[in-house]
């Protein structure tokens, strides 16, 4: 019977569809987010590079590959279902909290804006599912999803009940002001034609279906609608792992009666050998007609396969199938079997009603289960999320230095205590409800310094105790891991031309970080120094040359954020990095460092002049770098004393020419 029952690996699924192609944007909605998981295990599907399995040399790998998406990589989740896991988040991804005034927020999306570098075609790959971004969500339950892709300017029946989707989600984030991966998908989408019919060549189009909004109609009725001429009197199965802590299925019931199902079947809720609800509702299914199953123990086994003493996952699907003998239209989503998931004003879900592609004849996935089984408490997925939540929101811009925090709960906040791996770090005191409230200095400097080792804060009301994901902005200007580069170092990893020499490159320099996990060495591989004066300059020169193509192109392209991480960010081959280097390499040689900095003054006064509204859009950053560039006096003072009047004669001719001049190329 498993041989019917499509499966594939979801990080592999949504790479496959990606297929190599550039990514713009990519927009995720989580109810559980583990955020240091997500940006190991599931980023990486966005980028078609070979990834260390060093974790710190993989952060660094990644970070890079982030930059031309800056600030374009977004997770919206539920603040009452964060997960902690075994890391911390340290990449640019947009961390959005959602509390939705009735129920949880519950979806689980990918929207990934691709491109095709090759013709310039831009899609978006949608993918639907019932799979936190957790570990037990990709890696390990059995979860169901659904992809899709539209073409920019194509014709599509999901592309407008999608759009109305994204615009209900910016809503429901009221509390943060920009969006640029959500408005990125929305500007696609637009140029998408609507399909207005249901079908076409007797087949129905897929449907995007959402819930969780004012006026919303109940899940049967949205079902009943598109496809309900089609689905009376069709066998009907429901997997769903959590049901009503109830005698009897509210929303069962009006499945059965609505569409009168010619046999049915139930996925039975089970953990341990125990089924997870009551038994009234195991005997109320039975006395309707209904049939109680389990998946195969082939698709529950891990690997795939069955031995003796094998171990079997947990399944979280959440897929409603309605079939005949030669058709089958399914829903595949979030949508559990409860009065919350199915209620339209109730939690947000999200899913996808197609009618799938059938190669063979359709049959129930579930194995029937005859003898009744030992039952344990009903359990819901949102349990616990309540006792650990404080409404509580934190903001950090890297930029500015500046931290803000909300309290979105009801009426004004009562004084809160922040803790920080049990240690109490600061007191907030009462907040005015929705409003956006700047730290002291020197607790926004405490936030600041723990930023750099956890993003997670533990917010303290009363008895009640919370986990609170601080969003942080301005992620140019936060310190990389890696920054004990040697100026050589920089100039060599700006001179790199493929994004495979700068994964390399990074590889083989993370090796210097300190180790997390002793079994992973790094090999460096060795590099030619630099020995004649000829060969320094040169090398000084390219460098320089290639780092301005790289910055004037993308504000050519409309790139900003990429730009800013390279002419004012704080990362390992940052323009003031490297300048606040060369001040503080003493060692080093006195006319390569100045050199250096003269070049650096060039590249800046071209910038400076040649894209101005980019130059003042960051004070902070030209502040930090003019300040690091102010050594040069120093460094030609310390010149000219080392030789005779000639020197200094021939910096006074030679250096106003020099940065006079167009800027260095190669």
């Amino acid at each position: 019977m498993s041989e019917g029952i499509p499966r594939a690996v979801l990080t592999e699924a949504l790479r496959e569809q990606i297929n190599g192609r550039e990514v713009l944007a990519a927009l995720f909605c989580t109810f559980r987010f583990d955020p240091g998981f997500f940006e190991r295990e599931i980023l990486p599907a966005l980028f078609d590079v070979q990834l260390h399995q060093d974790p710190q040399i993989r952060c660094l790998q990644l970070e890079e590959a982030l930059r031309p998406l800056a600030g374009r990589v977004a997770v919206y989740y539920d603040p009452g279902a964060i997960v902690t896991g075994d890391g911390t988040a340290c990449l640019d991804v947009r961390r959005i909290p959602v509390r939705p005034r009735t129920g949880y927020f519950h979806p689980k999306n990918a929207f990934i804006l691709v491109r095709d570098t090759s013709t310039q075609e831009r899609s978006l790959v949608m993918l639907t599912g019932s799979a936190n971004l957790t570990q037990t969500g990709w890696w390990e339950n059995v979860e169901c999803a659904h992809l899709e892709e539209i073409g920019e300017h194509g014709r599509s029946r999901t592309a407008p009940e999608i759009q109305r989707f994204l615009e209900h989600l910016r809503r429901m984030a009221r509390n943060f002001e920009s969006h640029p991966a959500l408005d990125d998908i929305r500007g696609l989408l637009r140029t998408v034609q609507p399909i207005v019919h249901r079908s076409a060549n007797h087949r129905m189009h897929p449907h995007f279906l959402y819930n969780g909004r004012r006026g919303a109609k109940d899940l049967v009725d949205q079902i009943d609608e598109i496809a309900g001429q089609w689905l009376r009197g069709v066998n009907m199965e429901v997997l769903s792992p959590y049901l009503d802590d109830a005698d009897a299925s509210a929303p069962l019931e009006s499945l059965i009666d609505r569409f009168q199902p010619r046999r049915w079947r139930v996925l039975l809720p089970e953990e341990g050998g125990l089924a997870r609800c009551r038994p009234e509702l195991y005997d109320w299914v039975r006395e309707r007609g209904g049939e109680w199953g389990r998946l195969p123990k082939a698709v529950l086994a891990r690997g795939g396969k069955q031995a003796t003493g094998a171990t079997y996952r947990t399944v979280h699907a959440k897929v409603y199938r309605f079939f005949t003998k030669d058709w089958e239209v399914t829903l595949v989503g979030s949508f559990n079997l409860t009065r919350p998931a199915h209620s339209g004003g109730g939690n947000v879900e999200t899913g996808v009603l197609s009618e799938v592609t059938v190669d063979r004849r359709p049959r129930f996935w579930l194995e029937e289960i005859e003898e009744p089984p030992p039952f344990a408490q009903p359990v819901g997925e949102d349990d616990g999320v309540d006792q650990g939540f404080v409404p509580l929101l934190a903001r950090f811009d890297w930029a500015s230095g500046q931290a803000e925090v909300l309290w979105d709960g009801p009426g004004d906040s009562p004084s809160i205590e922040v803790y920080d791996r049990g240690v109490h770090r600061f007191e907030i005191g009462h907040l005015k409800h929705a409003a956006w409230t700047a730290l002291a200095a020197g607790d926004a400097a405490i936030l600041r310094e723990r930023l750099r080792e956890t993003s997670f804060l533990t917010a303290v009301v009363g008895d009640q105790r919370g986990i609170v994901l601080v969003h942080e902005t301005g992620m140019a200007h936060r310190p990389s891991i890696l920054l004990d580069l040697t100026p050589a170092d920089i100039l060599r990893y700006w001179s790199m031309l493929t994004a495979e020499q700068r994964n390399a490159y990074l590889a083989q320099h993370g090796g210097a970080l300190p180790r997390t996990r002793a079994d992973l060495p790094v090999e460096p591989a060795p590099v030619k120094p630099l020995d004649t004066i000829f060969d320094r300059f040169a090398g000084i020169f390219h460098g320089f040359a290639s780092l301005g193509r790289a910055v004037r192109k993308a504000l050519d392209e409309g790139r900003i954020e990429e730009a800013r991480f390279r002419m004012f960010g704080a990362k390992y081959d940052s323009l003031p990095v490297l300048v606040e280097h060369v001040v503080n390499d003493s060692a080093g040689d006195l006319l390569d460092r100045y050199l250096m900095v003269l070049c650096a003054q060039q590249l800046a006064d071209d910038v400076r002049h040649g894209f101005p509204t980019f130059w003042v859009s960051d004070p902070t950053g030209v502040s930090r770098l003019e300040q690091a560039l102010a050594v040069r006096a120093a460094l030609r003072q310390q010149l000219a004393a080392r030789n005779d009047a000639e020197m200094a004669e021939f910096l006074d001719w030679y250096e106003p020419r020099f940065l006079k001049t167009e800027a260095v190329t190669a």
